[in-house]
Formats: structure tokens, sequence, C-alpha cells
């Protein structure tokens, strides 16, 4: 299997390609990443309107609305599919009936001139079946797959530059840590910056991301993560407050964000092939080493229990059992 770095470099080709003009007939997209999936069909669909005009024809199915292949043939039929320019999209063929994917290959393999057919397999793990051999045979691949965090700020730059911004690496690495590498957040956050800068090209720092960036007021957040990091209880709990001052909504999002710390201390108390390994899952490894100072302030011990009693707390927010801001203070009390 392609490393995230390739998928990630085909991706990008597919995109050019498509800004270029170059459009392939069939696509089969793999994976479960939706802003990248919502990025591609944006393209295709800009080129192909472009190459065949707004009267193109469009259509759009779901995995659970084909049951058979007549269902299948009915769709690429119909509407226009077999008119000088017809577009149709298949969403999650994962879910559609046996006898649509066992023949998906042999009926989407030859559409005529001006008709284009994307397959969409919405699972990120690559499973074995000859329908799936199959259809990596004749369409184009598209990888969705959720991106590592050895490539992360990459693609940061990458969408920065869409938005015609330049960021210092601490801002790249501080816009990931914020949104737990979520693209579609991370795009969020830097069309913010675009919009308070308004085309003033100053370099983004750190400290610009947090004053600008987030529905949740980023440096709030940014402030409680690095009080729980240097193990300043106080600081902790009273920014916890005003954190929830701001909307319950913050809250559950200081999970994920702390989860991602504890982990990021703990591969700091292992050997040096162990922080690798753990770096690759939670951050580039070259990051780890700017909270070095830091691990010191927990033992390994420590940091397991916290990791334990927080994985039980984001449960029982979830089931809305426990109230959050009393439940999150009493964690800080025990782990910090």
């Amino acid at each position: 299997m392609a490393s995230s770095a390739e998928q990630y470099a085909i991706y990008s080709r597919v995109i050019n390609d498509l800004k270029e003009g170059t459009i392939s007939q069939v696509y089969f997209a793999t994976g479960s990443d939706y802003y990248l999936y919502r990025h591609f069909l944006h393209h295709l669909r800009s080129a192909y309107t472009l190459k065949y005009g707004d009267s193109a024809d469009l259509q759009q199915r779901w995995g659970t609305d084909l049951k058979s292949v007549s269902d299948l043939s009915s769709l690429l039929g119909g509407g226009g599919l077999f008119s000088s320019a017809s577009l149709a999209l298949v969403h999650e063929i994962q879910d559609a009936g046996i006898s649509v994917k066992t023949n998906l290959a042999e009926i989407v393999g030859s559409p005529p001139p001006g008709t284009v057919i994307l397959i969409h397999y919405s699972i990120s793990e690559y499973r074995s079946a000859k329908w799936l051999t199959a259809m990596q045979s004749i369409g184009r691949l598209v990888p969705l797959n959720p991106p590592d965090a050895s490539i992360l700020p990459r693609i940061v730059k990458d969408l920065a530059t869409k938005h015609t911004l330049k960021l210092k690496e601490e801002a790249i690495f501080r816009l990931i840590e914020q949104s737990s590498g979520e693209l579609a957040v991370i795009d969020n956050e830097l069309e913010k910056l675009s919009i308070y800068l308004e085309n003033n090209m100053k370099e983004v720092d750190r400290t610009l991301v947090d004053e600008v960036s987030g529905a949740l007021e980023n440096a709030q957040v940014s402030e409680f993560i690095d009080a729980v990091t240097v193990r300043d209880r106080k600081l902790a709990i009273q920014t916890l407050f005003e954190i929830d001052r701001r909307g319950k909504e913050g809250l559950p999002f200081l999970v994920s964000l702390l989860y991602r710390r504890l982990m990021q201390l703990m591969a700091l108390h292992e050997n040096y092939e162990a922080r690798k390994s753990i770096g690759k899952g939670i951050t580039a490894y070259y990051f780890l080493k700017e909270l070095e100072p830091y691990s010191r302030n927990y033992n390994l011990a420590e940091l397991q229990a916290a990791t334990v009693s927080l994985a039980d707390l984001d449960h029982q927010f979830r089931l809305g059992t426990m109230d959050m801001l009393s439940s999150f203070s009493s964690w800080i009390s025990k782990s910090v």
C-alpha cells in the first residue's frame, strides 16, 4: 500500500490535472476523508462544466440506492448519461448490492465520449475483493485516506497558498495542534486568517493564529493545553472556566487536544525508535522535540493514569451522565 505521502502526491496530481482541464472518464475514489472528497468533487464538477457547459447532465446516487444491476444500468442509461455530455457520481459504493459490485467494472468500464463516471468507496481500510481490484484497473485512483501527521505540515502549506497566506513553521504546527489534524477545520481557520489580514502579506506566526483562529477562542484553548503541559493546575482551572463561559461546546473539543498532548508527553518517555513510531501517529517527530523540556513534569505512570481517566471522562460526556465542567475540573485536580 502506498505511503500517506505517496497517496497525497497522487491526489495532488489528480487535482492539478482537473485544474488544467484534463479529465479522465472513470474515477475510483477511495477513503474516508470527506474534506479531500469535497475538494475533489468541486474541481471535478468545475472542470467538467468548463469543458462541456452548464447544460451538461449531472446524476448522482448513493450505494444504498443501487440494489441490483438494473438499478445501476438504469442510472447509467437514463437521464442523458450517454448523451453528448454527462457526469454520473456514485457515492459510497460499498453499500450497493452484491450483484452491483460484482458487475461494476464491466458496466462502467467503457463509457462513451463525453461521459465521466465517479465511483466512491468511502472506507479507508482497503479490503481484498475482486471487484475492488477490477475497479483499480479501469478507473483513475483518487486516494482520500486521512493523511498521516508526518505530511500534515506540507498539506497546511498547500492550503495556506490557496488563501494567499505565508505561515511560519510555528503557525503551521499550532494550526495542526488546535484542529487535531482535521483538514476541514484547518482550511476554515486559514480562511479566517486571510479575511483578518485583508491581503496583507504579513507572515503568520503562532501568536497571530492564537489571536485570530478558532470558534472556541483558540488563545484560551492553547492556554489551557499549555497550562496542563507545564502542570499549572490553577491556570488550567481558570482557563477551563473561561472556555466554559464562552460555550459548553468547547469542553468536549478539549478532550481530543488533551489526549494528543498526553500521548506526545508519553512518547518522550520512550526510547528513540518508540518515539519515532508514536510520533508518526500524533505529529511529526521533530515537533515532539519541542516538548522535550516539559516531559519531565510528569512521570510515565502519571501520564498513563491521566490518559485512562480522560478516556473514561470522554465516554461519560458522550453518554451525558456527567456535568462536563465539574468533571473536567475534577480531572485537572487529580491529574495536573
